[in-house]
């Protein structure tokens, strides 16, 4: 679902639909909504869902124990299996047939689940928008600790997703990379499937009225923000919690480490203290990020771009990131980020900002300037365009 724009996947898609309205594109959008992160849909402005012909459908991803074990026995991964429905189908059949398309958008790889129905119904073409290289997700979220009867199930479940993956890749019509990395993965896995790499966007008119300078108010403020029913972003900030924390008050014991995001772990309220507060699910992001000035977002798996890392460099905030985290971003360390991937340099890069309010000043209107030249919502929005065009033959691909 577009909305909230709470997370990374709900900001991707809201500014992807964004661009390629105000590119002129005829836009329609079936989205799915499921039990465990149910959306309202009132939520949703009202001319947004009059311009995109909005409609969802309700499909249940959660993990059932007993589907996952007989899925042991099936060539399909259940991280595949877990997004068929046959409501879903159903309502992409009825509007396959009463509605043409040049182009059939697939934001995620899980949705090459329903390309079958999409071929049989639609002569469009078939544009796959992989928000990351999903098997390799999984299996660096495998090179650390883990329960040994999920490592077993995960290590068979990620094959069969490299797998699907590959395949998919192989059958769609183009493929729109969301990083070079990305990009350099699937012409691997399908080197004869059109590729191009369009990063995700940002609406920069949506912070005409935002005050850079409140954040400094108050400073240093350290702080992460993040879906925490992502496994990378639990994973990451445990790390940081359990083993960065420790180590950063020996030398700097005034850190305050301030955390949100939905979906929170209840055992880290649990840990709170002086130096780490817990501020759980927020109303809205912008808000929340406003009296803040230095992001932190400790990732040690996942893959793409991470949209939470390109908000923060556009509202101007330092981000102290791993390498991990930062893939994907034409980034100069020391320049418009500060990277970190281990405990010792983070400790360093957290005294060297609160040491110096000019240092992250410097660092946070770099990363503006470089969030303002790679990732505009209308500049991917023309890129998106161009491949379409090239796609359905209108133009040469180039």
């Amino acid at each position: 679902m577009p909305f909230p724009l709470h997370d990374g996947g709900a900001c991707s898609l809201y500014q992807t639909a964004l661009g390629l309205i105000l590119q002129g594109a005829d836009l329609k959008i079936m989205a799915i909504n499921t039990p465990k992160d149910w959306v309202d849909v009132d939520i949703i402005p009202a001319d947004f869902r009059e311009k995109t012909g909005f409609e969802f459908s309700i499909v249940d991803t959660r993990v059932k124990p007993f589907k996952a074990l007989i899925n042991l026995f099936s060539e399909r991964s259940y991280f595949v299996e877990r997004f068929f429905s046959g409501q879903f189908r159903d309502g992409l059949i009825r509007i396959l047939t009463g509605e043409e398309f040049d182009i059939i958008h697939l934001e995620h790889i899980y949705l090459c689940v329903y390309l079958d129905t999409i071929r049989k119904y639609s002569k469009a073409k078939v544009i796959l928008r992989p928000q990351n290289v999903e098997n390799l997700v999984w299996k660096r979220l495998l090179r650390n600790k883990i329960n040994p009867v999920s490592e077993i199930y995960l290590r068979i479940a990620s094959v069969k997703l490299e797998h699907f993956e590959v395949k998919m890749a192989n059958k769609v019509d183009g493929i729109m990379a969301i990083s070079s990395g990305d990009a350099e993965t699937f012409n691997t896995y399908a080197p004869d499937t059109p590729l191009v790499t369009v990063p995700i966007g940002f609406d920069f008119n949506k912070i005409t009225a935002y005050d850079c300078d409140k954040q400094f108010i108050h400073f240093p403020v350290f702080y992460h923000l993040g879906s925490m029913d992502w496994a990378p972003n639990v994973q990451g900030l445990t790390w940081f919690i359990e083993e960065v924390i420790p180590f950063i008050i020996k030398d700097s014991p005034g850190f305050i480490f301030r955390i949100a995001g939905k979906k929170m772990p209840q055992w880290f309220y649990k840990r709170q203290s002086r130096n780490l507060m817990v501020d759980g699910e927020i109303e809205e992001s912008l808000t929340y990020h406003e009296d803040k000035a230095i992001l932190i977002v400790p990732l040690l798996s996942g893959g793409g771009i991470r949209a939470k890392i390109i908000e923060g460099m556009s509202l101007g905030k330092t981000i102290i990131s791993t390498t991990i985290g930062a893939e994907g971003i034409p980034y100069t360390n020391q320049e418009n980020i500060l990277i970190a991937d281990n405990k010792e340099n983070f400790a360093l890069q957290i005294k060297k900002c609160m040491s110096s309010k000019e240092f992250c000043q410097k660092i946070g209107r770099n990363a503006q300037i470089l969030a303002k030249e790679n990732y505009d919502c209308n500049k991917t929005a023309k890129s998106m365009m161009k491949f379409f065009t090239a796609i359905t033959g209108q133009a040469s691909i180039g």
